[in-house]
């Protein structure tokens, strides 16, 4: 499922192809990420492997934003202690490193985890010294620094590229990766859409759950409440943490009744239409009636569905037992939808598979 994300779905796989392009040219970027990332350490291999490809000669190293001076601890770590010696108080650590040529930092891609408030700031002050005080031609280091969305420094920073997931990857890319995992489970075809409708749908931008849901397939489309109380009981994300599906549960009647009016309407609508074309001799010579509602019916292309159940109701229009039925589920399905109504999964397989 990690690989069907960051690798297939496009805008998710350019995403990353933009990070490693952007550092390879020698521009830091300040990377924000939602909490829900999907599958961070796939993400970071993926950046890794492109950074191996464009520059065999650099490596990508990570850490924890430190707690200390920005400068003092890139200083500490990364000049040997013969180049420290060479420092000289009055010169800012960004412009030492700045000036310095024979520094490992200088061969290294340094993505800083968890930047964020007053650091994303200092560490903003730092780059714009560094940048500064670069000599021309000096091969830069290259710094990544993830940082929660919402959060930017508050100046720009010469050299530095601002990219945010929500910018690259929106609802549809959610979507496509719902419909691409779905073909992967046992779930018959003609239900797929729905499955991925449904997902994508009630687990938002929560991919990660998305993906939770759909191995459960054939399960997750007959009782989606209970699937999702079991995800949370049994599994976790990636990176260890739990679930939070009360936001899911809280909307999932309402989401429940979206998913089905996009899959279903149209279908009902198709049945009304090959019905009465069907049909379209018998329903002309019983009109014009009038509805419950004072509209006259004239037309039998304007017959709906309830009063399609009265022709056949007041024998005016004949048909057999099993079409009956199935007339009547499909009237009793549009009335349920046109009143907010989520349908049960069983009525639902049945309509998909008209």
């Amino acid at each position: 499922m990690d690989k069907i994300w960051w690798e297939q779905i496009t805008r998710a796989s350019r995403l990353l192809r933009t990070v490693s392009d952007t550092m390879l040219g020698g521009k830091s970027v300040i990377l924000s990420l939602p909490p829900s990332i999907p599958w961070y350490r796939t993400m970071y291999s993926r950046i890794e492997e492109l950074f191996h490809q464009g520059n065999p000669n650099n490596c990508l190293q990570e850490f924890s934003c430190p707690p200390g001076n920005v400068g003092e601890f890139l200083f500490e770590t990364y000049c040997k202690q013969e180049k420290r010696a060479s420092y000289r108080r009055g010169m800012s650590y960004a412009a030492f490193l700045a000036k310095s040529e024979d520094l490992v930092l200088n061969d290294r891609y340094l993505w800083v985890r968890d930047v964020s408030g007053e650091k994303l700031e200092e560490w903003s002050r730092f780059l714009v010294e560094y940048y500064k005080n670069l000599p021309e031609g000096m091969p830069p280091a290259v710094f990544l620094l993830e940082t929660v969305e919402g959060e930017q420094p508050r100046k720009a920073v010469k050299g530095v590229q601002s990219i945010r997931f929500s910018d690259e990857v929106d609802a549809y890319d959610r979507f496509a990766f719902c419909a691409l995992a779905c073909t992967e489970g046992g779930v018959p075809i003609v239900l797929r859409p729905y499955l991925a409708e449904l997902v994508s749908t009630l687990c938002q931008d929560d991919v990660e759950l998305c993906a939770a849901c759909i191995q459960r397939g054939q399960s997750f489309l007959t009782d989606p409440e209970g699937v999702l109380n079991d995800i949370a009981r049994r599994k976790t994300r990636s990176n260890g943490e739990t679930f939070d599906i009360a936001p899911m549960l809280a909307g999932l009647k309402g989401r429940l009744w979206e998913s089905q009016l996009k899959l279903i309407f149209p279908v009902l609508q198709q049945y009304s239409a090959e019905f009465i074309q069907q049909h379209e001799k018998e329903i002309r010579a019983a009109l014009p009636l009038t509805t419950s509602y004072g509209e006259t019916i004239d037309d039998p292309q304007d017959a709906e569905l309830g009063l399609l159940v009265y022709l056949v109701g007041s024998q005016q229009l004949g048909l057999s037992g099993p079409e009956h039925k199935q007339l009547v589920l499909f009237r009793n399905a549009r009335n349920s939808l046109a009143h907010m109504r989520p349908l049960d999964f069983s009525n639902v397989e049945k309509i998909l598979r008209f």
